[in-house]
This record gives structure tokens, C-alpha cells and sequence, in this order.
């Protein structure tokens, strides 16, 4: 596996893309499916939300979120789909989702693979773990951050770590496809981040064209050529973004006129 993770990310960072994309759809380590009632491949569990919040936040509920995200940031063995849809659905409700802010350390990672590029040092590398692990901080299901770390873990022989990020990575990406079509703005895919709808289609082994909101809960991402079903594109439900605000609010400009700072009336 570590082998598969290195060419992919060599692709990536010469390309300059930084996505989880190359490395996931061209190597073929997407997990596969469930089986069921398909559509276009895929089981559906649109989010209910009211039943998400019902169970993510009563302490009884096998759902818990502070449970679910315990067991998930500890490692996630053994997590099935459904605590994975209780989990990166019920996240919305978490004081910790601030999808609005800027995550800094997302650039330290950046940073860091870049220098992992040029000289893959145990030092570097440890940088890679030491910020993404930050990144998880604030956004547990970065597909591209959940990568970065699959891929230092794997060069630096943690395999037990290694395989923990691919299986939360894959999981994470499944979650959101089984969410919707994404072919009619009926059904889209729901996402966390704006960031976790392009992995997905950069995990497709498809490249964005451009991106163009369509209402005020859902945008479309044109592809660069059509996929093997004829689609254009996919619709993302991106409302959730919107249910909370930074807690800093950018400060209004006064308007009038002022001496040394100071308003004149």
C-alpha cells in the first residue's frame, strides 16, 4: 500500500493539485459499495436531519456524537456505515464545526509535503503528522488531510496508522456518496466543506471544470469531460455550511469624517 500512496502523491504535488484524487481514484483504493437497492452503484441514506439530532446529541443513543467522534479520532476500527452517517452528519450539530473559518494549519500541511517532496526526512515527515493531526482538530473528515496522513504514516513504516487514514478516508468518501445521486438538484450529495465535495470528485479520477451555485443550499461541479455515465457534472448540497457563523464578524467600517481616527460630528 505504501507503495501505491508514494506514486500518487509524487503525481500530485508536481502537478501542484494537492488532492486527494490522484492518489485515491488512480491507485483504485476507494472502498467498494454496499450492496442494496443501487443507484448508479450507490446505496442511498439521504440525511434525516431531525433524526441525526435526535440521536447525536442524547447521551443514551448508541449514536452519541461525542462517542462516535471518540471512537473515530482513536482510530475507527470497527465503526459500521450507519455510526459513519451518524457521524459526519450529526458533526453539523457539534460546537466544533466552524466550516467558515480558515483552518491555518491546512497550509502548514501544504507546506510540509512539499517539503517531504524534496527530501523525505523522518523530521519532515513528523511535520506532516504533527499538522495534520491539527487539521483534524477542526475538520476530522478532510479526505485530502486524512491522505497527507496515510502517506507519512506509510513512509515512516506506522502501517497501523497508515491503514487507520485510508479506512476513514474511503469510509468518509462513501458516506457522502451514498447521500444523493448528485445527479438531479433533488438529490445531491451532502457535504460538510466545500473542500470535501471537490475530493470526491477529484477521488473519481475526474477533474472540475468550474463550480456554479444553483440555489441557495446547492451547487453544481461541471467535470472537465463527462464520466462513464454521460454526467456532466454533480449536485452538492452545501446548506450545512451555513448553520453556523465564524464568531468573529469582520468589523463595519464607520463612514463619516474623522480627525487622527477620531469621528467629527
Amino acid at each position: 500500500m505504501r507503495g501505491m500512496v508514494a506514486k500518487g502523491a509524487v503525481v500530485l504535488l508536481v502537478a501542484l493539485m494537492l488532492s486527494v484524487g490522484d492518489i485515491v481514484a488512480q491507485e483504485g483504493v476507494v472502498a467498494q459499495q454496499p450492496t442494496g437497492v443501487q443507484v448508479e452503484g450507490k446505496t442511498l441514506r439521504v440525511p434525516d436531519n431531525e433524526d441525526i439530532l435526535a440521536r447525536t446529541i442524547n447521551s443514551e443513543s448508541p449514536y452519541w456524537h461525542p462517542r462516535l467522534l471518540g471512537r473515530y479520532l482513536n482510530g475507527g476500527e470497527g465503526m459500521t456505515d450507519e455510526e459513519y452517517y451518524y457521524l459526519y452528519y450529526g458533526y453539523a450539530y457539534s460546537e466544533a464545526y466552524k466550516p467558515l473559518e480558515p483552518i491555518t494549519a491546512e497550509d502548514l500541511v501544504l507546506g510540509a509535503m512539499e517539503s517531504v517532496m524534496k527530501e523525505p526526512t523522518e523530521e519532515n515527515l513528523g511535520k506532516v503528522i504533527d499538522y495534520g493531526l491539527r487539521v483534524m482538530e477542526r475538520d476530522p473528515f478532510s479526505p485530502k488531510n486524512l491522505n497527507f496522513l496515510a502517506y507519512a504514516y506509510g513512509l515512516l513504516g506506522d502501517t497501523i496508522n497508515e491503514k487507520r487514514c485510508f479506512e476513514r478516508l474511503n469510509r468518509v468518501l462513501t458516506t457522502i456518496e451514498r447521500s444523493g445521486t448528485g445527479v438531479k438538484e433533488n438529490s445531491p450529495m451532502h457535504v460538510l466543506s466545500f473542500g470535501h465535495a471537490a475530493d470526491l470528485i477529484y477521488a473519481r479520477g475526474q477533474q472540475i471544470k468550474r463550480r456554479e451555485v444553483v440555489s441557495r443550499t446547492a451547487e453544481f461541479i461541471f467535470l472537465d469531460m463527462k464520466d462513464r455515465y454521460g454526467n456532466q457534472g454533480y449536485y452538492f448540497d452545501f446548506s450545512r455550511i451555513y448553520w453556523t457563523k465564524p464568531d468573529t464578524q469582520p468589523t463595519k467600517e464607520k463612514r463619516g469624517w474623522t480627525l487622527n481616527n477620531v469621528p467629527i460630528n
